[in-house]
Formats: C-alpha cells, structure tokens, sequence
C-alpha cells in the first residue's frame, strides 16, 4: 500500500519528466558592440572599427547567424554591411565598415542587427561622431605649408641680418 505522500510525490516527478520532455527551449541571443574609444571620432572615407560580441548559451550547435551593420545619419541609412558568422554559444570580434566621404558632421549612429533564418532577432546600436571639415590630406597640406612658410621668414630674417653686416663694413 503506498501512501498519500507517495502518490503526491510520483505525480509531480512524472510532471517534472514529462515538463522538460515536452518544454521548447527559449532561444536567447544577445548582441553589443563596442567602438573603442580610438574610433568615435572618424572623418569621411575613414574606417569606422567596432567589436561585436554575441551570446547565445541556448544553441548547442553552431549556427548561421546573419548580422546586418548600418550607418545612421538622421535617421537615414548611408552604408550598410551584411556578414554571416557561424555561432555555437558565444563570439567576439572586430569588424569595420567605411563611413561614406560625403557623411556630414555630427552624431551618428551605428545599428547592428542579427538574426536567424526564422523569427530570432536582436538589434543594437552605439553612436560615434563624424568630423566635418576638410579631410586629413587637405589638413597635412597646411600644416606643411605653414611649415615652409616659417622656415622661408626664418631665411629671410637671416639674409637681411648678413646684408646689414656686409654694408656696415
């Protein structure tokens, strides 16, 4: 004769068996990227480095994962990337994508999304600052220029110092 106790017991033991038989497992997958600190501010024409991390510690087996990366400007999208990263439970990794030379200044947005082959997404985003103004050869330019145009004041100081010289003799 088994007891009351007994019963209860066994019943819920075939409801834990029988639960985890029959339970879907939740997929949970999350994605962040990270722009160093190097990278926040880039010029138009630069590349734009971030690292991407992706958890998925459901998945026991690897898995095709599409990633899409978007630059944002107002909301606009003006360059976009897509990559396929095979994923078991968890991946790191830096990527790159090329920030348009006619990109304005200002904040931006960079929008990563990944997603399976069926209803899985997730989306994240940072920001980065695009420098206006002239681009870095323009910059080099006149920086070279300022820099012959002191070394010619310089030579002509020294010329009219040795001529002053020679007509007091």
């Amino acid at each position: 004769m088994i007891s009351e106790a007994m019963k209860a017991a066994a019943l819920v033991m075939i409801v834990i068996v029988v639960g985890r038989i029959l339970a879907v497992p939740a997929d949970a997958i999350s994605i962040a990227t990270r722009i160093s600190d190097q990278s926040t501010d880039v010029s138009g024409g630069d590349r734009l480095y971030f690292e991407v991390e992706i958890k998925y510690p459901e998945n026991d087996q690897r898995k095709d994962l599409r990633i899409e990366y978007q630059v944002l400007e107002n909301g606009k999208t003006i360059a976009s990337e897509k990559v396929l990263r095979a994923v078991e439970t968890q991946a790191s990794f830096l990527e790159y994508i090329v920030i348009p030379k006619n990109a304005s200044g200002g904040i931006h947005e960079l929008k990563a999304e990944i997603s399976d082959y069926a209803d899985m997404r997730e989306e994240v985003s940072a920001t980065f600052n695009v420098l206006s103004g002239m681009d870095r050869i323009t910059i080099y330019f006149f920086i070279l220029l300022g820099a012959v145009c002191f070394v010619g004041c310089l030579v002509i100081v020294q010329v009219r110092s040795i001529l002053k010289r020679k007509t007091a003799l």
